[in-house]
């Protein structure tokens, strides 16, 4: 029996209309289940068979009051994933791409909690290798990501998340994170778009001047951020991280008076406040018992990675003081850190060795126009950390310094803010008219560490400059030669 176009168009619109009400049903069904399992408020707006729109969340209570998402797509791509010595398998990427993500944060209430002992739990070989295989065809892209606290708004113009699995004799689950690039705003300190092109002119609308604006006007700024960390299984420890890759590009800190004020007041009131209620409460001021740092290092030594790298091209940092007319730049370039753990046998027992090793290329501190404070044109610091295994051994370093070329600049007319600024904090605090004490407890047994440091350089400079700016007095000290040591 032959069926004629209208039937058939009739019956086609008819079957979606049925399939489209069911798939609404089933989508308001989904958010109302959600919304009782994590006790929240969820709603969002379907855009197709793979995509969702106008997402929010909203928490009645934690730490996160809601989350809002503009939209979520669902597509599929092919990957290259090698599978040990010449196999290349081309696995289905499920990639969820993410757009205007916003994140606000509740204000959090600083109330002592007890510390609920949790057990320790090794997942086995086989959750190991079903959570591999199955995290290996996931891929995440998020753009225009914002986290907005009380204090501080963290921007994040591109997200991208990537998962994947290494075949061989000991698989390794490989996570890469690239955020790119990232602002940090603290409180009301962020200068808009138009609030700078009001003030300063009319300024061409391209997306490169517009991250210049937000670089110079932001208190942290960072063009890119990249991690990879590589996860292995131990039959003894569980998941362990084998190897941990850290790169980031040019990070930029600009601060001044009036952003350290704002927020070392909101610090003393807030603790001032939590001090209050626990003596209130209690009666008596209870001193917190803190168990010996050797202890929480031995317990958190399994989880530094076999392999650690660390590379910031440059990074720069100043602080401006309007009121006394201070300026302050330093200039650090070239900063690489190199780390490995490994099994040490010596005669005092079995102990974990940390080696870690830092370099910088280039360091100007206290910088003006041309001349440093102070200036290095080379750092190394390798470092040597012994973590015994039994708690009554002590914990062994040795660090070792090695200077460049280093020239100390005494300039005399940099004195002059630096003075302006003693005698008006010496000003306040006498107008406090308060004094604050805090106890300490050096409770600290000094035989949990042992430790030897070396600081060597071929040659320290020092130059004395006068009031007009003029070299005044140049001394070399070569060959300068320093040990330290506790025992």
């Amino acid at each position: 029996m032959d069926v004629s176009p209208a039937k058939f168009l009739f019956g086609f619109l008819f079957a979606s209309i049925i399939l489209w009400s069911i798939f609404v049903f089933a989508s308001r069904m989904l958010a109302w289940i959600l919304s009782r399992a994590m006790g929240a408020s969820v709603s969002f707006r379907v855009g197709g068979w793979k995509c969702l729109r106008d997402i929010g969340v909203k928490f009645n209570k934690g730490a996160v009051e809601s989350v809002s998402i503009g939209e979520i797509r669902l597509s599929i791509r092919q990957s290259l994933v090698k599978l040990g010595v010449g196999f290349i398998s081309r696995d289905p990427k499920l990639q969820v791409l993410i757009c205007d993500l916003e994140v606000v944060m509740r204000a959090s209430n600083k109330i002592s909690k007890k510390a609920k002992s949790r057990k320790s739990r090794k997942s086995g070989r086989g959750k190991w290798m079903v959570v591999a295989n199955m995290a290996r065809f996931l891929s995440v892209s998020v753009t225009e990501v914002v986290v907005k606290t009380p204090k501080a708004t963290v921007e994040v113009k591109e997200l991208t998340l990537d998962l994947s699995k290494d075949g061989g004799s000991k698989p390794e689950l490989f996570v890469k994170l690239l955020l790119a690039p990232i602002f940090v705003h603290f409180g009301e300190s962020r200068v808009s778009y138009d609030q700078l092109s009001m003030h300063g002119g009319s300024f061409p609308s391209n997306d490169r001047l517009l991250a210049m604006t937000e670089r110079i006007s932001a208190p942290f700024s960072c063009e890119e951020f990249s991690l990879m960390c590589g996860f292995g299984h131990d039959r003894e420890a569980g998941v362990v991280v084998r190897n941990v890759e850290i790169g980031t590009g040019d990070v930029s800190i600009n601060l001044n008076e009036e952003l350290l004020l704002k927020r070392k007041g909101e610090d003393a009131f807030s603790s001032t406040n939590v001090a209050i209620k626990a003596v209130n409460e209690s009666g008596t001021a209870d001193k917190p018992v803190k168990p010996p740092v050797n202890l929480a290092i031995m317990k958190y030594a399994s989880i530094f990675p076999e392999k650690l790298s660390f590379v910031l091209p440059k990074l720069d940092m100043k602080f401006v003081h309007r009121e006394v007319g201070l300026m302050v730049e330093n200039n650090i370039m070239g900063i690489q850190l190199k780390g490995t753990k490994s099994r040490s046998f010596e005669d005092v027992g079995e102990s974990t060795r940390v080696d870690v090793q830092m370099e910088f290329s280039e360091i100007h501190l206290l910088k003006d126009g041309d001349i440093s404070v102070v200036e290095i044109l080379k750092l190394d610091v390798v470092s040597s950390v012994y973590i015994p295994l039994q708690p009554a051994s002590p914990i062994r370093s040795e660090v070792d310094v090695k200077l460049g070329g280093t020239q100390c600049n005494m300039v005399m007319t940099r004195l002059q803010p630096w003075m302006r600024l003693h005698a008006l904090r010496k000003k306040k605090m006498v107008l406090r008219g308060e004094s604050t004490t805090s106890e300490r407890s050096h409770s600290y047994d000094h035989k949990a560490f042992m430790w030897t440091s070396t600081i060597s350089a071929p040659e320290m400079t020092v130059v004395l400059y006068d009031l007009n700016g003029s070299p005044l007095y140049h001394y070399i000290m070569p060959n300068v030669w320093a040990q330290f040591e506790e025992r």
